[in-house]
């Protein structure tokens, strides 16, 4: 049975955080620093000016390495995977020789005196930092894609969610209808209430058709439906019938909730008692919105269950809505 989690499509899994990139760019500044000091290790020499350089290259080739990631994750399933890889491959390269032009300007002294070893830390750098990106933009691609995977299967379950709850709604009318016309045609000797009952049954139908392609609606409306159906069923079986409505809130719920419980409620007792009264109470506690309907039998169990269509059918709905559902005091509770 579907949960509540797959009632809304799947927009987007693990977006990119800030923190990733600048993790991917802090890691370039302390790679630059540690690489500048093992090399002015090696020339067992070591200068202020070699380390400006250093901080500089490292710091454009960061920058260079996070806009060929974000690149990389605005291009995809815009054009092929080798395309992005060419373009973000592209993009660091051409930063890496812009930097290597500032660098260049800003420290001519270090490329005199350190030549090799200036050089020798411009390539490994820049090695380091195109490896990284590989490994980057390998990352983003792996992970859009199973993405765009995670969001085809969370939308492949919300839709199959919205045509099972069209289709349980669908058995849910005609089985109304059916028992409602039955009980039409045993007031035609009384073409008074005959009427009313038509008249009431007008309006279910028009409000019911109304409401078919909508998934929610405000309880109000749900109960406006619920009181003319019970005045249709207290025509037929007047003062042996008793129903009352209580408490007040303001929520939604999937459309012919209630309805089938105390359709349910008649059916099975109206015959076996002289007063059979239904009540009916709407309240919010503790965030939680709480519909109770009850009846003086008080004979409703979990064993009735997959014994007829109402109940069954009806538990589903709530359950498929991310609602629960349960058996208490011999009548039902649900709360959404």
């Amino acid at each position: 049975m579907l949960q509540s989690q797959s009632m809304k499509p799947i927009k987007h899994v693990f977006p990119l955080s800030v923190a990733f990139y600048s993790s991917i760019f802090l890691l370039t500044q302390v790679t630059g620093i540690l690489l500048s000091l093992i090399i002015c290790f090696m020339l067992k020499d070591f200068t202020w000016g070699f380390m400006r350089m250093a901080l500089i290259n490292s710091f454009i080739l960061g920058l260079s390495l996070m806009s060929g990631c974000f690149l990389t994750q605005r291009l995809m399933f815009k054009i092929k995977t080798i395309f992005i890889v060419a373009v973000s491959f592209s993009l660091v390269l051409g930063i890496s020789i812009i930097g290597f032009t500032i660098v260049l300007f800003l420290e001519p002294t270090v490329f005199i005196y350190y030549d090799r070893g200036a050089f020798s830390f411009l390539i490994i750098n820049f090695l380091f930092i195109i490896g990284l990106n590989i490994i980057g933009s390998g990352f983003i691609i792996y992970r859009e894609i199973m993405n765009e995977k995670e969001k085809a299967i969370g939308n492949e379950r919300y839709l199959k969610n919205q045509m099972e709850l069209k289709l349980l709604s669908s058995r849910v009318n005609p089985h109304f209808l059916f028992n409602t016309l039955n009980m039409i045609l045993t007031l035609l000797k009384q073409p008074a209430k005959a009427e009313a009952a038509i008249l009431n049954l007008s309006d279910l139908l028009r409000q019911n058709l109304e409401y078919s392609d909508k998934i929610k609606i405000p309880i109000k409306h749900e109960i406006e439906n619920v009181k003319k159906y019970l005045e249709i069923q207290k025509m037929r079986f007047g003062e042996k019938l008793h129903f009352t409505i209580k408490g007040i809130a303001e929520f939604s719920i999937p459309p012919l909730i209630i309805q089938p419980l105390v359709e349910n409620s008649i059916k099975h007792n109206i015959q076996n008692v002289t007063l059979l009264t239904i009540e009916i109470v709407i309240s919010r506690d503790n965030g939680r919105n709480s519909i109770v309907i009850i009846d003086s039998e008080k004979a409703l169990r979990s064993s009735m269950l997959d014994k007829g269509q109402g109940l069954t059918i009806t538990k589903k709905r709530v359950e498929n809505s991310g609602g629960t559902f349960l058996f208490k005091n011999g009548g039902i509770e649900i709360f959404f």
